[in-house]
């Protein structure tokens, strides 16, 4: 199972991987007639997708998907999601199409008339090939995580939740700005992707909403001048970067602050010394939809303790 749910970060990772990085993600275009439907919105690839009515089988091929719907209240209208989408309960239940390499034709065998996905491998390219309704997420940031709540909003007819859900989202995260600016430093901080190989270690770069997350928390993202959204770094690199806080986004699959500490030629980072490595849930932090407001939250914590203090 580790494997498998590697894998997925993996295919985040891999998808902004030898990308520019900064190439902003488009700005999802809504347009509707006054009956609202048809529907014409264009999704982070820059395609549009026109809906004649409202969908009422959709399947998600991305849990921050699954979340968006559920938190919409149009969990009803999922007919299948990916192998990874656990959150909420309900979504264990529905029928599962696989996992990074679901077939497209299992997903098509649910007659879905909207199909929500990230932008990984080459299963988009085949669901447009099959003409099927795809809408893509690829955020750089949180406010492309706003814009897509907002762009499936109007896709579901539930553009009023949809603009709840941004504003509460909106507010919780202003809060951990406007407590970061209490702060008087601005700690160097890395966040570990994937260790599985320590002398190539994937982290968060740039245009990322976890670079969002460092950086609205009142930290420094030591990867922010990568040439890619999930650089890999060797142990020189990150040796080099000397970063204050190591936040270890794959605590679930066996990193540890001990497994971090030995690493050769760790000892001398900042971090290591100080004992500054933080495990994280790695679903509030990179699943772009409801729950990363948690993650924005949890940062704040790691890398200003003080600010908590009593």
């Amino acid at each position: 199972m580790r494997a498998l749910r590697l894998l997925a970060i993996a295919a985040l990772v891999l998808a902004a991987c030898g990308r520019p990085a900064a190439a902003p993600s488009p700005t999802p275009v809504l347009t509707a007639s006054p009956a609202h439907y048809p529907v014409t919105v264009t999704d982070d690839r820059g395609k549009a997708l026109t809906l004649a009515h409202a969908p009422r089988r959709v399947v998600s091929l991305a849990p921050s998907a699954t979340e968006i719907v559920f938190a919409l209240g149009a969990g009803d209208r999922l007919v299948a999601v990916d192998d990874f989408s656990d959150f909420p309960d309900q979504a264990k239940t529905l029928p599962h199409v696989g996992g990074v390499r679901a077939s497209p034709d299992k997903i098509v065998s649910y007659s879905p008339d909207l199909i929500l996905a990230i932008a990984s491998g080459d299963l988009p390219t085949q669901l447009d090939t099959l003409g099927e309704p795809l809408f893509v997420f690829d955020a750089n940031d949180i406010d492309g995580v706003y814009r897509d709540i907002d762009a499936v909003g109007r896709l579901l007819d539930r553009e009023d939740a949809a603009a709840r859900l941004v504003a509460r989202m909106r507010s919780r995260i202003d809060a951990v700005g406007e407590k970061a600016r209490a702060a008087t430093t601005r700690p160097r901080v890395l966040h570990e992707v994937d260790s599985t190989d320590p002398s190539q270690v994937f982290v968060a770069g740039p245009h990322n909403f976890i670079d969002s997350m460092i950086t609205i928390a009142g930290g420094v993202n030591v990867a922010a001048d990568a040439p890619v959204k999930w650089p890999k770094l060797s142990p020189e690199q990150i040796v080099a970067h000397d970063p204050e806080v190591i936040v270890l986004g794959d605590a679930a699959y066996g990193a540890t602050a001990a497994i971090v500490a030995a690493r050769p030629g760790w000892g001398t980072i900042t971090a290591v010394r100080r004992g500054a490595i933080y495990p994280i849930d790695e679903d509030i932090v990179s699943r772009p939809g409801p729950r990363i407001v948690e993650g924005f939250e949890a940062y704040i914590r790691l890398i200003h303790p003080e600010l908590f203090a009593k």
